[in-house]
Order: structure tokens, then C-alpha cells, then sequence
């Protein structure tokens, strides 16, 4: 390496000077002529939006959207991003929203100043909105300007699994202590799912007992739609089963029973399902009464 230097440097030292100016201009030269990997302006594979991401919020009744927005794009400065809406109906559509998106930290953008352009927004306020059950494909835009250059994004999204939904419950307001041994009633849940009943994992609830703490250590209580297979409690005198009465059919069934050392007061009970995709349905309470 050294002898290599030297020798670099004997030949600027024995160039003519005319030479030697000449050398340093092709340098300057061969450096303008190389693009810089860091210069975002003069890469043509940056996009000015970039990651849009999309969330169908059905617990919220909210669709979330978000997407990574430059400063600058061909020497003009960004001025605001918004995404216009289409729903289920394509591009199609004659009237879709348009919706501002946010890097404020505000309805919904988690982080500000980040350069990640967000929104949530409720379902209420689009005029193309979806409804429970809803499946398939989604359309929108993304569009920025840039002083008074438009660029637009479009893009489709899958709303995959939707959640399952508690539709109604058969659940006793009150509930009358025996005098001696003990009564039970059946508690019965109606839950459908979009994605079909085989898409139901289970439906349970939780009790909350007058004094505050939970039945069965704060876990949950399943309940069943086995056609009444399952023996919840046996003795000599009585048999009880899970008191399904159809199986498969979307209602479950739990059989409770209770004696006279049972506590009265007002319970809290909380019913909820979930799906194999992981989604649970809305929590759905009810108060019962023992007395």
C-alpha cells in the first residue's frame, strides 16, 4: 500500500500542470455522473406514498387507515393526504368519500411527526359504509399533493375473518333460593358467525358475585352446543347434562344449579364468543338477581 501511494503521488508530482487540472475536472466530472443511494429525490424506487396499511375495526364499528407520506417530491413540498372510500362498490363508484389523514397525533395517528399519515374513522360517518357480516374486497385511494402536483395510490384489501356475535340470550332475571336441596335453571346463548358456526370456537361467561370477586376464579364458564352429551354433575339422585338440546345449531346451553347457601345479591354476568381466527364477539352483560 505504501509503495502503491508513493508512486500515486510521484505521478502528480511529474504531470504537467495542465495535466494535472485536466485529471481532477474527469473527477469531478465521474462524481456528478453517480447517484447518490441516500438522496431520496434522485431515487427513482422511493415512492411518495409508500405502506399503506389497512384495519377493519369491527369491535369499534371503525375502519383504520394509514400510510407513509414524504416531505418533498420532484422539488415540491407536501401539502396534505387524504384517502377517498369506496367500499365494497369498486372504482366504480360516482360518489365515494374522501377523508383527510393526520400526522398530528389526533383521531387515530398514533405518533406525530412521523411521517406515517393516519385516521381512524367510525363507520357512521361514510356514506359507503360497511355492515356486520360484511365479506370480501375493499377499495380506496390514497392521494397526496404536493403544491399542485396530485399523486395517488390505489389499493384493495380483504376484510378476511369477521368476528362471531352474540344475537340473544334466554338468561333468568332472578333467581329464588330453595329452602332445602337445591334448584338449577339453563342458560341458553344464540351466536351466529358470518364465516359459518364451524368458525365458532367457544362462547362462555364470567360471573361477578356481590361481594366482587368472580365464580370460578375470574375463568371463564363454557357453555355448550353438544346436543346435551356432557354430564356437568352426577350423584345418585340426579343427573345433570349441559342442557343443549340441538347439536351444532348455534345456541348454547349451560346448566346452573344452586342451593340455599348460595349469596344473594345482584351478579353480573358477561357473555362472549370467540372464532378460530382469534376475533371475539362484543361482551353482551346481563344483572340477575338472587334473592
Amino acid at each position: 500500500m505504501i509503495v502503491r501511494l508513493q508512486r500515486y503521488f510521484y505521478i502528480l508530482a511529474t504531470m504537467k500542470p495542465r495535466h494535472f487540472l485536466f485529471l481532477i475536472f474527469l473527477a469531478i466530472i465521474a462524481t456528478a455522473c453517480v447517484d447518490n443511494p441516500y438522496d431520496s429525490e434522485s431515487s427513482a424506487t422511493v415512492e411518495p406514498i409508500s405502506n399503506i396499511g389497512f384495519t377493519y375495526l369491527q369491535h369499534d364499528s371503525a375502519i383504520f387507515i394509514a400510510a407513509d407520506l414524504r416531505t418533498s417530491y420532484s422539488g415540491s413540498g407536501f401539502t396534505e393526504a387524504y384517502m377517498v372510500w369506496y367500499a365494497k362498490s369498486g372504482f366504480s363508484l360516482a360518489t365515494p368519500d374522501s377523508v383527510l389523514l393526520y400526522d398530528t397525533g389526533v383521531q387515530g395517528d398514533i405518533l406525530s411527526d412521523d411521517g406515517r399519515y393516519s385516521r381512524e374513522i367510525a363507520l357512521s360517518s361514510l356514506n359507503n359504509s360497511l355492515v356486520y357480516g360484511d365479506t370480501g374486497t375493499v377499495y380506496l385511494k390514497l392521494m397526496a399533493t404536493y403544491d399542485t402536483k396530485i399523486v395517488t395510490e390505489i389499493d384493495s384489501f380483504s376484510l378476511g375473518n369477521i368476528m362471531p356475535k352474540i344475537d340473544s340470550l334466554i338468561v333468568p332475571d332472578t333467581l329464588t333460593l330453595p329452602l332445602s336441596d337445591f334448584a338449577f335453571d339453563t342458560l341458553r346463548v344464540m351466536v351466529s358467525d358470518p364465516d359459518g358456526l364451524d368458525d365458532i370456537k367457544w362462547v362462555a361467561y364470567k360471573s361477578l358475585k356481590p361481594d366482587g370477586t368472580y365464580a370460578n376464579n375470574g375463568n371463564y364458564i363454557y357453555l355448550y352446543d353438544d346436543g346435551g352429551e356432557v354430564i356437568l354433575y352426577e350423584s345418585d339422585l340426579i343427573t345433570l347434562t349441559s342442557g343443549d338440546e340441538v347439536k351444532d345449531d348455534g345456541t348454547y346451553a349451560y346448566v346452573i344449579f344452586y342451593d340455599s347457601t348460595t349469596p344473594t345479591g345482584n351478579y353480573t354476568w358477561t357473555f362472549q364468543a370467540q372464532d378460530w381466527g382469534g376475533n371475539f364477539s362484543p361482551i353482551v352483560s346481563r344483572t340477575v338477581v338472587v334473592e
